[in-house]
């Protein structure tokens, strides 16, 4: 990263973030309090009063109305963007334009067109800039998972199975919904865990008691991939009970998967029980503070190391097919054009 003269004189990497709500807020705070090597220098929010309470409780962060503004601050090298869907490509956009390197949350467009211009951006610049928000792969218990089966103890890997359920659905949400908001991290996790591309996809839905009618808050998904590899994964956006995610995967020789949350399983009046977390922030805070912290670090080490603008669109397309199969009742197929030589090298610099 140029210019370290600019980081007050403690070689902190001065990061703006988008968006003071749920998400951004707790990105905003877990850069202050437990990254280190990173200082939240700005925030940005249409909600002027959310986005100053934010910016007191990181220090005194200056505090924008206007991304872009914000974005093309020079008290600004890096940005975080946790803003509502359809702004993401238009902000991501603006950050290459500025070779400023940024951390977009999911979805990176609202469509594999919009995706792919920011794919196109960024290889016309010739060097990795994105960063897209797909913590799973920070998670440690994912990551054990990822290990074992790259390391070849189990064999071969054959076939992805991933559950991710949410207590209880959002007001309005449909399929769509569901698959763009929801079913996207399996979709890459299903990617990751196998390092293979999906090629075909075929959902099943049912309306349960919490769906607009004809909506499916309960979407079973199969997945054909690369290498001759399967998936099915689980979505149930209204489950009731709490948030849950897990996965395995099956090699020729055996399989591993990811572990119960930890906490103290309790012994009372004949039952035994161990608590589940209520949604995605408690189940995967530690995820987020590795996230940030190894993205903090690649900015300064100059090699990106995380999900990068390429699987942003890979899962986009994949959603995209998954959302045409609820609607034809049909298997779709996935066309995914040949990955760009910049997505296929290590350690593509930043500087």
């Amino acid at each position: 990263m140029e210019n370290a003269e600019k980081r007050g004189g403690d070689g902190r990497i001065l990061v703006g973030v988008v968006g003071t709500g749920g998400m951004g807020g707790m990105h905003a705070h877990c850069l202050h309090r437990k990254v280190a090597g990173a200082r939240v220098a700005a925030v940005s929010d249409v909600d002027a009063e959310q986005a100053g309470k934010v910016a007191e409780e990181c220090g005194g962060a200056a505090v924008f109305g206007d991304a872009v503004e914000m974005i093309r601050d020079d008290g600004v090298e890096a940005v975080v963007i946790a803003s509502p869907d359809p702004t993401h490509a238009e902000l991501v956009l603006e950050c290459l334009r500025l070779g400023k390197p940024n951390l977009c949350e999911k979805p990176l467009a609202t469509s594999p067109e919009e995706a792919m211009g920011v794919v196109e951006a960024e290889v016309e610049l010739g060097r990795k800039l994105v960063q897209v928000g797909f913590m799973r792969r920070y998670d440690p218990q994912h990551v054990d998972v990822k290990d074992v089966a790259a390391s070849g103890a189990i064999g071969r890997p054959v076939l992805f199975k991933g559950w991710h359920r949410n207590a209880e659905i959002p007001t309005g949400a449909d399929s769509g919904w569901v698959v763009i908001n929801s079913a996207i991290h399996d979709l890459d996790s299903a990617r990751w865990m196998l390092d293979a591309e999906i090629k075909e996809v075929y959902v099943c839905g049912l309306n349960t008691t919490g769906s607009r009618e004809g909506e499916f808050d309960l979407q079973l998904i199969q997945l054909s991939l690369t290498g001759g590899r399967l998936a099915t994964i689980e979505v149930n956006v209204d489950a009731g009970y709490g948030y849950e995610v897990g996965v395995e995967v099956v090699g020729v020789s055996g399989t591993a998967y990811t572990a119960p949350p930890s906490g103290a399983v309790v012994r009372l009046d004949r039952v035994s029980s161990q608590n589940v977390e209520a949604d995605w922030l408690e189940r995967f805070e530690a995820a987020y503070n590795i996230e940030l912290q190894q993205w903090v670090e690649s900015i300064n080490n100059g090699y990106p190391t995380g999900p990068d603008a390429w699987d942003g669109y890979a899962s986009l397309v994949a959603a995209e097919a998954c959302i045409a199969s609820i609607k034809s009742g049909k298997p779709e197929s996935v066309p995914v054009p040949e990955k760009p030589v910049l997505y296929e090298k290590e350690g593509s610099v930043v500087r």
